[in-house]
């Protein structure tokens, strides 16, 4: 503002007006609204303070119309772009700081940036902005109305507007709780009448007036209760004459604006229009702010106590925090604004008329036109695009073709716009470097046209997109061109052919036209800006790079689970990039051969050791290892209190035989990891942050994998379930099982039985799965992978009893339903592993059972998971010796295993030999602390944290905490790791050999 207009506005009833707009914010977000029949004190108390606060937002209109001659004066467009500036800003810093706090990124939070009434979120402050840009115009045509005039038409909007609405308790006029613009236009001019009617002096005993307004409308809220409650049975109606427009309301809000008004007069607290503009503006976006609202009602709610002190206490204290946070942003934008970069671009942006905006307009029409090449190219790429994931999704014939269209231009608008960010990224990198316009565009139209046709027959062929490493396969291209039908070749061939001609047919007629206009040192600060750029997708999978961030903002699919289903979903650019930062594993230091040979030498001594105790196994020595999907106690969930206990029997097995709890590196998901983990007695805590999921991304690549399996005669797996995530088919076929029974596998299932309306498989049906294989080979050694599917998420109305639930804030109210569905089908499960027990204990071989549950549900979004990741991450377990081998059984004391245990552990309870890389595995699991991810890290599944250790005190702790002996064996272990996932396998066949 310029110096005469500086400092010459009362401030105090903007003050107040901001204070109570605050104070309904944390009513209405941060506090748990009391019911009369639970609490009538508290809805009483609740009631007054909702209605008290609620004329805020009336006074700011009020205020306007009452000083209009100060705003008229202003030239108001030019503050538009520093209004829109200032709320960047605040939006920004609200966006970074719960990004920090959560971790979670959603580009809908950044498109209301932009775009804040495309989202219907700030329809009262984009009344106000609309009233204060009308004020010149709107108040020249009321000061030629007369006084009589101006009393009539008062009259006449105030029944329309308020008297009406009030008599008949209808929002006849949609004004939205006051914040509609009609209603703002309204207020202004009461405040504008006011101020030339000389009301204020006019009016006498203002504090009587605003005491008495005030009590009036909670006399009406205790009259009102009780009238409900007479007529309703409820107290429904109790607040029916408390809305902004009711004529008690207004009277109120009107009273305290005089009130105040009177008040700064008299105190002659004023602050210049930047400062008021600035804390209405902080004000508004605090309150309003969705992404805000949204954490603030879902994690930091205060919750209804027994004492009504603590609760009001509660709620001052919140209002402390929103007031303090206001305070501070108000006091860094003042900063901001004298800062000279900030001035720059206001003189920017800001405009005195329209004429000068439509200048700006057209400069800005005139930039683009001058650029309209590079446009062009990035629509047709955005379209082409569009093109590939038509291609990609499987449709069944041209009925579906509509459908597609529209989920592509519906839900992936986020993948078209990054996709073409990157394309045409590459796309300016080349043009920068050759500056000729029409061969660039060829070459980044024919990889992308190469991309999109290798995806789309990789997809129907192999279910997976192209990789990274299949481009090492170019070295034998004739024997892919020979795998492709000859006519697509062809095509393929005459497009390259029309492609190269074309553009440079193009390029030598247009050269001059299309050529770059910069400068040397622009090319090359721009070429140095996208190089490292695009030299970020080296590091696309460390959490918190500056492409891990892109990424996570445009919502891209980074869960690795089926990525043929992911390329549907991120289109072929992306997954091809999303696996480019594929580290398996850091390499040792001094990794070599003969450190390999050492180690498998010095194991080959521990297992003669071990060995020496234990005894031969039996020709039809039996394994089985139980998956049981989601399955976890929910009594040992924080803050969660189970009124029913649904799993006795798997308890009492855990209390009986070796068991405890394991922990998992995922949370609702990641089943496939602890699956590996089990299988190869390898440790994903110890890989790369980028390898996310081992069957996908690592053993594919893998020359051999050596897994459980290896040690036995027969191997099955039973899988009740589709296997077409994690590629389990292709895993599982490298990892030697005979036999994969499966939804519409080859080798069909014989129990596929389901509980009520349940969509899974029963585990009762599983476990006869398991019994028919187990029964069928009593002769040979025999390995089971059992994993079952029962209790997978959703949640649904599946079963006729919810005999089970649960208290606490755990899960949220609307989750309830959910959390009694899933414990219910945590009580068929334990039945069915009380008679799938009774049946392995009449089986004449010696079998080992080992069960555990994969993660938990996703159910406990009411607990910090943060402050409760451990507790999250940890699941239940046991290991059982039936009837057959009891007697040469010990009973093991290991309250805390990782999956990758089990196996050592099976063989020490069976009390049978162990091959030298087992005797490596039994050192670890019996000398080292549990390992895992840090369950912290890895709340989303979409990255692994750092690898810490569990004790069996359930502490965390760093391998620094280790002992010297522990180190060593880790250090062992994590060589042997490498050897086998990243390095050179020089131990894979040690790792592979049978008990001899």
């Amino acid at each position: 503002m310029k110096k005469n207009e500086s400092k010459n506005y009362e401030f105090l009833t903007i003050l107040i007006a901001c204070f109570l707009i605050i104070m309904q914010r944390v009513l209405l977000s941060a506090t748990t609204v009391p019911t009369y029949t639970l609490y009538p004190g508290k809805f009483y108390i609740y009631s007054f303070m909702k209605v008290a606060v609620g004329a805020g937002l009336s006074l700011v209109p009020l205020y306007m119309g009452y000083h209009y001659q100060k705003i008229a004066n202003i030239k108001v467009l030019r503050y538009l772009s520093s209004f829109f500036l200032l709320y960047m800003v605040i939006a920004l810093t609200n966006n970074v700081f719960f990004y920090i706090k959560s971790s979670a990124l959603n580009l809908r939070d950044y498109w209301i940036i932009l775009f804040p009434i495309s989202q219907n979120y700030f329809i009262y402050a984009v009344s106000c902005v609309l009233l204060f840009c009308s004020i010149p115009l709107l108040t020249k045509r009321l000061n030629t109305l007369s006084t009589d005039r101006l009393k009539r038409i008062t009259i006449g909007l105030t029944i329309a507007f308020v008297l009406l609405p009030t008599l008949f308790n209808k929002d006849i006029w949609g004004f939205q709780e006051g914040k509609n613009v009609v209603w703002i236009f309204y207020l202004f001019f009461i405040g504008y009448v006011v101020k030339q009617l000389n009301l204020e002096k006019k009016i006498k005993f203002k504090f009587l007036h605003l005491g008495f307004s005030l009590g009036l409308l909670f006399g009406l809220i205790l009259l009102m209760t009780q009238v409900s409650l007479f007529i309703r049975g409820d107290a429904s109606t109790a607040n029916r004459f408390s809305v902004p427009y009711s004529l008690f309301s207004v009277y109120y809000a009107l009273s305290l604006f005089l009130f105040s008004e009177s008040i700064a007069q008299k105190i002659s607290l004023k602050a210049t229009g930047t400062f008021i503009a600035t804390s209405l503006i902080v004000t508004q976006v605090l309150t309003s702010w969705p992404l805000t609202n949204y954490r603030v009602s879902t994690f930091w709610k205060i919750k209804l106590s027994s004492s009504g002190l603590n609760w009001l206490l509660n709620i001052l204290k919140y209002t402390g925090i929103y007031l303090l946070i206001a305070i501070s942003l108000i006091t860094i934008c003042l900063l901001l604004q004298k800062s000279s970069l900030y001035k720059k671009r206001i003189n920017d942006l800001s405009f005195d008329s329209p004429t000068q905006f439509y200048q700006k307009l057209r400069s800005i029409k005139s930039w683009i036109y001058r650029r309209k090449a590079l446009f062009f190219v990035a629509i047709f790429f955005y379209f082409f695009t569009c093109v590939q994931l038509f291609l990609l999704d499987k449709t069944e014939g041209w009925s579906q073709t509509f459908q597609v269209i529209l989920k592509i231009f519906t839900q992936r608008q986020s993948i078209l716009i990054l996709t073409t960010m990157i394309i045409m990224g590459f796309f300016l990198l080349l043009l920068l470097l050759m500056n000729r316009f029409w061969y660039v565009f060829s070459l980044t139209f024919l990889i992308d046209l190469l991309l999109t046709v290798s995806s789309v027959i990789k997809v129907n062929l192999r279910d997976e997109p192209v990789f990274p490493s299949d481009l090492k396969m170019l070295n034998s291209i004739s024997e892919l061109l020979s795998m492709v039908s000859p006519v697509l070749v062809m095509t393929g061939a005459i497009l390259i052919l029309v492609l190269t001609i074309s553009s440079i047919v193009v390029q030598r007629k247009l050269q001059h036209q299309y050529a770059l206009k910069f400068n040397w040192k622009k090319r090359i600060i721009g070429i140095i800006t996208l190089s490292v750029l695009f030299s970020s997708v080296f590091f696309i999978n460390h959490k918190n790079s500056p492409s891990f961030l892109l990424f996570n903002l445009f919502r891209v699919n980074k869960l690795f689970i089926n990525q043929g289903e992911t390329v549907l979903e991120n289109g072929p650019i992306i997954q091809f990039l999303n696996n480019i930062d594929i580290k398996i594993m850091d390499k040792p230091e001094n990794y070599s051969k003969n450190k390999i040979e050492e180690l498998m030498k010095k194991y080959d001594a521990k297992a003669e050791k071990i060995n020496q105790t234990r005894n031969d196994w039996l020709e039809n020595q039996t394994l089985i290892l139980n998956l049981s999907e989601t399955f976890s106690d929910p009594a040992r969930v924080p803050n969660l209190n189970v009124l029913n206990d649904p799993i006795p029997t798997i308890k009492e097995l855990m209390k009986k035989n070796t068991g405890g709890t394991m922990l998992s590196v995922g949370y609702g998901g990641g089943t496939a990891n602890m699956e590996w983990q089990s299988l190869t007695g390898l440790d994903i805590s110890s890989l790369s942050a980028s390898l996310v999921t081992p069957y996908t991304q690592l053993v594919g690549g893998q020359h051999v994998s050596p897994n459980i399996t290896n040690l036995f005669d027969e191997k099955i797996a039973i899988h009740p379930f589709t296997a077409s995530l994690y590629q389990r088919k292709s895993v599982f076929e490298k990892f030697g099982f005979d036999k994969f029974y499966y939804v519409d596998s080859p080798d069909k299932l014989t129990y596929t039985d389901k509980i009520e309306r349940s969509p899974r498989i029963s585990d009762e049906s599983a476990y006869k799965e398991t019994l028919k294989a187990l029964q069928s080979n009593t002769e040979t050694t025999q390995f089971i992978q059992l994993s079952t599917m029962q209790n997978h998420m959703p949640y649904q109305d599946y079963y006729d009893k919810l005999d089970y639930s649960a208290e606490g804030k755990a899960v949220l109210e609307s989750r309830k339903g959910e959390l009694s569905t899933f414990m219910q089908g945590l009580h068929y499960t334990d039945e069915a592993v009380k008679e799938f027990i009774k049946e392995l204990d009449k089986i004449q071989k010696p079998i080992t059972f080992v069960f555990y549950g994969d993660h938990l549900p996703s159910l406990y979004s009411g607990n910090d998971q943060k402050k409760y990741g451990l507790e999250h991450h940890e699941t239940d377990y046991f290991i059982y010796s039936n009837a057959f081998s009891r007697d040469q059984i010990k009973k093991l004391n290991k309250n805390v295993v990782s999956p990758f245990n089990f196996n050592a552990l099976a063989f020490e309870q069976a009390n049978i030999k162990v091959t030298p890389f087992y005797a490596l595995l039994t050192q670890v699991t019996n000398k080292l602390p549990a390992s895992t991810i840090d369950p912290v890290e890895s709340v989303s599944n979409r990255y692994n944290g750092k690898q810490v250790f569990v004790t069996e005190k359930n502490k965390i702790i760093l391998e620094k905490d280790l002992t010297e002996e522990q180190k060593e064996i880790l250090e062992d272990y994590k060589y042997i790791q490498y050897d086998l996932v990243a390095g050179e396998q020089y131990s894979a066949e040690w790792a592979e050999q049978k008990v001899k």
